[in-house]
């Protein structure tokens, strides 16, 4: 909900002026998930929670002790999962690199599999058919894995000044949501943080 969430701001905010097709989610790939993926770290804020999340007969909003119990299950497998978004990226990528006239969508799908699963496949799986993003994302699934360093990167301006900072919130929206694609992500971005992006908050979350 709140990734999907994400989204739907990005487009409701931008500033849509003359050019549609550069307001909100109408970025360049590698940023288009970045909205939706910071927006998943409120889901896990027990003061942000606390304000909707509650009991439905007493009303009595969720424990933060027990969101911390989430939070530390939701870690569970976390290696395992992002090689799994790393498989899908280099499955997308590889197989349009392919010439489709002579692809056998088995053995390139083995060959993936060796490299990045931890777990043998299973023949019957056939992930070429079931892999929906493969269809509008096409050879550009690896966005979701660098958005997410992106948007692990905007996130310290928020973890340094407060979940629901005003100020914060409002510089966010006017540098990030609002221009939509008028400008590069990378100026976007920095105009944000007061900085280029760099990898060391996605590195620290996977370290976690």
């Amino acid at each position: 909900y709140f990734h999907e969430f994400g989204h739907l701001i990005h487009h409701l905010l931008a500033r849509r002026g003359s050019m549609v097709k550069l307001a909100g989610i109408n970025v360049e790939w590698d940023f288009v998930e970045a909205p939706s993926q910071i927006l998943e770290e409120w889901a896990w804020d027990p003061s942000v929670l606390a304000r909707f999340a509650k009991h439905v007969e007493t009303q009595e909003p969720i424990p933060a002790a027990l969101v911390a119990k989430m939070r530390v299950a939701d870690e569970f497998g976390k290696g395992v999962n992002v090689m799994r978004q790393v498989f899908y990226t280099a499955f997308s990528y590889f197989l349009h690199a392919k010439d489709p006239g002579s692809l056998d969508l088995d053995r390139f799908t083995d060959k993936i599999y060796k490299a990045y699963n931890p777990y043998r496949r299973m023949k019957a799986d056939h992930v070429y058919a079931n892999f929906g993003h493969l269809m509008g994302y096409s050879s550009m699934y690896y966005t979701y894995q660098w958005s997410l360093v992106i948007a692990k990167d905007l996130f310290t301006r928020f973890k340094a000044n407060g979940m629901l900072d005003a100020e914060t919130a409002q510089a966010y929206r006017k540098a990030i949501l609002e221009p939509g694609g008028t400008a590069d992500a990378a100026s976007l971005v920095e105009d944000f943080l007061g900085r280029p992006f760099n990898t060391q908050a996605y590195k620290d979350w996977l370290e976690d």
